[in-house]
């Protein structure tokens, strides 16, 4: 958890202003759900996120690619 908010520049405080469906807060909840056993409810509390059913959907849709995960055209 600490990590990610480091690499988001983040603090605690900076986390409780931020909307419940900000990308940076769903980048870490996606990894604390990946790599940890965390359930869905301590996740969507720990992170200010609303209500747990919310965090589920927001996990379900796929993550925008970075730039280094360049999505190339599909030949014809």
């Amino acid at each position: 958890m600490q990590e990610e908010l480091r690499s988001l520049g983040w603090n605690e405080e900076g986390l409780r202003g931020r909307p419940k469906g900000h990308s940076g807060k769903v980048k870490i909840a996606r990894r604390l759900r990946q790599e940890t056993t965390m359930s869905l409810k301590w996740i969507a509390q720990r992170l200010e996120m609303g209500a747990w059913t919310y965090v589920s959907n927001l996990l379900r849709e796929q993550p925008e690619p970075s730039a280094a995960q360049e999505v190339l055209p599909l030949c014809q």
